[in-house]
């Protein structure tokens, strides 16, 4: 989100400027929490595809050593 968009809704609300700068943090920290919320839930995914992979691949009754 550029500051070009924040600059946009500064003009089109002249008369409500504190709250279009309300609405444009509550935008920017939704779009992080959401990033970080998928980049995570990808991470979290990989990880059990990986551990999934590794006990499949453990033959049964292999000792660890």
């Amino acid at each position: 989100m550029s500051a070009g968009l924040q600059t946009w809704m500064i003009k089109a609300a002249p008369r409500a400027v504190e709250a279009a700068s309300a609405l444009w943090v509550a935008v920017f920290t939704l779009s992080i929490g959401l990033g970080a919320l998928e980049g995570g839930l990808r991470l979290g995914g990989i990880c059990a595809l990986a551990a999934a992979l590794v006990v499949r691949s453990a033959r049964p009754g292999a000792s660890l050593r």
